[in-house]
């Protein structure tokens, strides 16, 4: 049993440290399968963004793994197991190594998001209209057009049909008061500009805020780690397997 008043106020912290730990597997859990049942979110991972698609994986693996460590931290420490607690700080420190790999390759390279992102649209319109690409494709950058109040991958071009009814309907600026976002097609129609210079910043973000959510809770990890040595030392110090 954990003796003196600084291992039983560890244990206490660590049981805590461990229930929020715990919750955040949760969350990281709900925020990757958002990203993929989402409508908005999933018009963005239908347009199959290798990086983008990456990260949402990682977040889901992230998430699972977290819950799990979290919850036999959680056990070990309310039932001073020595061998729960010693397999919860060597998944916890791997985990931390993993996620702070993981989060400086997010932060340093978010600017091959463009790069990604470029490959991505060029292979999504391989020398072809959108009307041409599949149709999950068509739907899929129909409803980001609405969203991002822009049309096509470059510019109105990309699509053969913007007529009422059709998936480049959404590419229609008539309505917009403000027309900083918009200009005339070879008609005279009023157009939203494309669609890349909104994505690539779109995208930037996610990756940018994960790879930073990601280096912190990282740390948090560490100082778990801590704490779960202290408590481990004081109960092999009784004893206790």
């Amino acid at each position: 049993m954990a003796e003196g008043c600084c291992a039983k106020f560890i244990k206490v912290i660590l049981i805590g440290f461990n229930l929020i730990f715990w919750i955040i597997g949760i969350a990281f859990l709900g925020v990757g399968i958002w990203a993929l049942v989402d409508d908005r979110m999933k018009n963005v991972t239908d347009l199959d963004l290798e990086m983008f698609n990456t990260v949402t994986y990682v977040v889901i693996g992230v998430g699972a793994v977290t819950f799990v460590i979290g919850f036999l931290g959680c056990v070990g420490a309310w039932k001073e197991s020595k061998c729960m607690l010693i397999m919860y700080s060597m998944f916890l420190f791997a985990l931390f190594l993993a996620e702070v790999a993981a989060g400086a390759v997010g932060l340093i390279w978010k600017n091959k998001v463009a790069e990604e992102m470029d490959k991505a649209f060029a292979n999504i319109l391989d020398g072809k209209k959108l009307d041409q690409t599949p149709t999950g494709i068509q739907e899929a950058m129909s409803n980001l057009q609405g969203l991002f109040k822009c049309c096509g991958i470059n510019n109105y071009t990309d699509w053969t049909d913007r007529s009422p009814g059709s998936k480049g309907a959404t590419c229609s600026c008539e309505e917009e008061t403000d027309t900083t976002d918009c200009e005339r097609d070879p008609l005279n129609k009023l157009v939203y500009k494309g669609c890349r210079v909104k994505f690539e910043p779109f995208l930037m973000d996610i990756v940018y805020l994960i790879g930073l959510v990601v280096l912190c809770l990282g740390f948090v990890q560490l100082i778990g780690f801590a704490f779960t040595v202290y408590l481990i030392r004081n109960l092999s110090m009784d004893g206790v397997v």
